[in-house]
């Protein structure tokens, strides 16, 4: 039997609402109060519409209902812009019981308007907000340096898209390109690459346990890169690069070559680094040595990935799940040992992963 149309169009209009829910701050608590698991909740933020209440009040509010610090996050991460923060909304959201890991999350991801002057600090003593956090109010930075990960961004990105694979004349010169996706056709941005040989024994502390124990702890060896993030920014939460290479069979890796494109003809020939910030700069680690022993390669910081050969000159690398947000670097070994010249492809990825 066949259904009228106007029952037709009604079903039709509700599964689509069903399947497009946005979800908003009740949402989540109603998932909170049915003991839905916290990884489950994270999931359904991140790949779903939301309209979250991120003022002072519908923070004050979350967490009177028990909603979990990191739910908040990923709440405030998915909400952009918020609200433009002032000395009051502190004092409140301190009042509220709302944590100093949130709070000072909320100075990270907020535009501020904060007073300063000696009536204000005066205020903010009265009302017993932590001296760190007052530090922080002076300089709204000091928050993305107490951020456990200063690459997240407020705001859902959308997925990267399915390209069809792309030809080799859409390259220029042999090299590493991003598929950059965001006006929803693909372009391919080149990462420029850097060279390095700063190559160092561990810090201080391993020194010191290096000496206590005649030399059996051992020192590690680091690679510095210079300041704290890379110039080459990617805003993706799964990212697409490919390799050109310019010959059709592969030399060995110790010859060194102008280009490195022109000397190996693989992505196996690379590992991806996520590179560590300090204070210095940024680092990671290549080898170890002991009073008895000597290693090189990579114990921690590696990256996985996947690659499909397209030709013997393209290939395309993609990742099997998302990548969190981070500096990274895809190195390559020029020469025989570590101590030569480096060559590094360096990003910084900002996305809403951790």
């Amino acid at each position: 039997m066949k259904l009228p149309v106007f029952l037709l169009l009604f079903a039709l209009s509700v599964f689509t609402a069903t399947a497009q829910e946005t979800i908003n701050n009740q949402s989540v608590i109603s998932m909170v109060t049915a003991k839905i698991s916290r990884d489950l909740i994270l999931d359904k933020i991140k790949f779903s519409p939301a309209r979250f209440d991120m003022t002072t009040k519908g923070i004050i509010d979350l967490t009177k209902s028990r909603v979990p610090d990191a739910v908040v996050d990923a709440m405030m991460l998915a909400s952009s812009p918020l609200p433009i923060l002032r000395n009051q909304d502190i004092i409140d959201l301190h009042l509220g019981g709302v944590s100093r890991e949130v709070i000072t999350k909320k100075i990270q991801y907020s535009e501020s308007d904060f007073s300063l002057t000696t009536e204000a600090l005066i205020g903010l003593k009265t009302a017993k907000v932590p001296d760190q956090l007052v530090k922080v109010m002076m300089v709204p930075k000091r928050a993305t340096l107490q951020s456990n990960n200063p690459n997240l961004i407020a705001g859902v990105l959308a997925p990267h898209p399915d390209f069809p694979v792309p030809v080799r004349g859409k390259f220029g010169d042999p090299g590493l390109y991003y598929e950059e996706y965001k006006n929803n056709l693909p372009k391919y941005e080149e990462l420029e690459p850097t060279t390095t040989n700063q190559t160092k024994s561990g810090g201080l502390g391993e020194a010191v346990a290096n000496s206590a124990t005649k030399g059996l702890s051992g020192t590690s060896q680091r690679v510095g890169l210079a300041n704290p993030s890379a110039n080459f920014i990617i805003e993706d939460n799964r990212p697409v690069f490919y390799f050109v290479f310019s010959g059709t069979t592969r030399k060995n890796m110790n010859e060194v070559a102008e280009s490195i494109f022109d000397g190996v003809a693989s992505p196996n020939d690379f590992t991806l680094m996520r590179v560590k910030p300090n204070n210095r700069g940024r680092e990671f680690v290549i080898g170890r040595e002991t009073s008895v022993s000597s290693s090189s390669g990579f114990s921690e910081g590696t990256v996985p990935f996947r690659f499909k050969k397209i030709s013997n000159t393209l290939y395309k690398i993609y990742f099997d799940q998302e990548i969190a947000a981070g500096e990274y670097a895809f190195f390559y070994n020029k020469g025989s040992e570590f101590t030569s010249s480096l060559k590094l492809y360096d990003f910084s990825l900002r996305n809403n992963v951790k």
